[in-house]
């Protein structure tokens, strides 16, 4: 945890940092610039933190074995802390009362206008008395939580993110809409006008959708979301489906296997068939395949294929099969056009 990414906020004891786990913390965190340690306000001679608040020490002898760099910044406060991603080195002490009765929380609390205030230690009915003076007098969002209550803080941190070119692209096209209204100052008789035209009014409600991505030591960026594998250097993962079935052919039985419509025909009819039927689909043959959407279409010519369902006489040598396969979001449509072609009789129209 403690060598984790990002900033975070450590209470660890004892105060004095003069063992256990403060100590162990202090050791990873001290010689970075960007570490803040606050300690109370009192500590006994000899430990690290009587050091740290005696003056601006560089180095620090741990124990006769050890000196450690010290590079963070010291702050005595009334209690005791770890802080990462803090400021300059530096040192600083701050005195006040700490007791629910008294000045001091109130005058420091005035003095860091911090979002919001969690009292988490002291007599309840004092506690509830500073709360109501923290929201009152200083206008700042309190509590004072029981044992193992959980508190939710909206956070108001900003971060700046770069924003891909492909990105940026895909908010440029706008979504207009158009709609007429009139002014509720018109009198009826110009309603009733036919030549009266209401004022249009048009407004953008273009919306914008990407992925925030944050990687380790870079900044953050919004890639659009086709970018998102080649950020991550994956692969991209895809459930399909697939389906193989004969195609019914007229008179099959007085022509031989060999006189089988060809590929090409297949498909200038499947195409012909589809183009009917489909209105507006966007049909594109890719020579091997046909495809509408996610679905593909071709001619199967494997012996013995895994999707292959076989009809009730088990012929297979005297018919032509055609295999698909679609993604889950076109099920829909991938059935539609499996039933359009299981009922479509290609030998009708086809020269042999």
């Amino acid at each position: 945890m403690i060598a984790a990414p990002g900033p975070c906020v450590l209470f660890a004891t004892p105060g004095w940092i003069s063992g256990g786990f403060s100590l162990e913390v202090f050791k990873r965190w001290a010689p970075s610039e960007m570490n803040l340690v606050t300690l109370p306000g009192y500590c006994a001679a000899g430990t690290i933190g009587h050091k740290l608040m005696s003056g601006k020490p560089t180095k620090i002898d741990v124990d006769k074995d050890t000196q450690l760099d010290v590079r963070c910044q010291a702050f005595g406060i009334f209690t005791a802390g770890l802080l990462s991603d803090g400021a300059i080195s530096n040192i600083h002490q701050l005195s006040f009362s700490p007791h629910t009765d008294a000045k001091g929380i109130m005058d420091l609390v005035k003095f860091l206008s911090p979002k919001h205030v969690i009292l988490v230690h002291g007599e309840k009915p004092k506690m509830a008395t500073l709360k109501g003076r923290i929201c009152s007098e200083l206008g700042i969002p309190c509590v004072d939580p029981a044992n193992n209550e959980t508190v939710c803080i909206p956070s108001t941190h900003c971060v700046k993110a770069e924003a891909s070119h492909t990105f940026i692209q895909s908010t440029w096209s706008p979504n207009f809409k158009f709609f007429e209204s009139s002014s509720e100052s018109e009198s009826d008789s110009l309603l009733k006008d036919r030549k009266f035209i209401s004022p249009l009014q048009v407004t953008d409600e273009r919306a914008v959708e990407g992925i925030l991505v944050e990687e380790k030591s870079k900044k953050a960026k919004i890639v659009h979301q086709n970018e998102l594998l080649l950020a991550l250097g994956q692969r991209k993962h895809e459930v399909r489906f697939a389906y193989c079935w004969p195609m019914k052919v007229r008179n099959l039985e007085q022509t031989k296997a060999t006189n089988l419509p060809s590929s090409s025909n297949v498909f200038r009819m499947v195409y012909v068939k589809l183009s009917d039927e489909l209105s507006g689909g966007d049909i594109q043959d890719f020579g091997e395949h046909l495809q509408v959407e996610s679905f593909q279409i071709s001619i199967c010519l494997k012996d013995r294929c895994p999707y292959r369902i076989i009809d009730s006489t088990g012929n297979e040598s005297e018919a032509m099969f055609l295999c698909c396969s679609w993604s889950v979001a076109d099920e829909k449509l991938a059935w539609k056009i499996i039933s359009i072609l299981e009922n479509f009789q290609l030998w009708n129209s086809l020269s042999i």
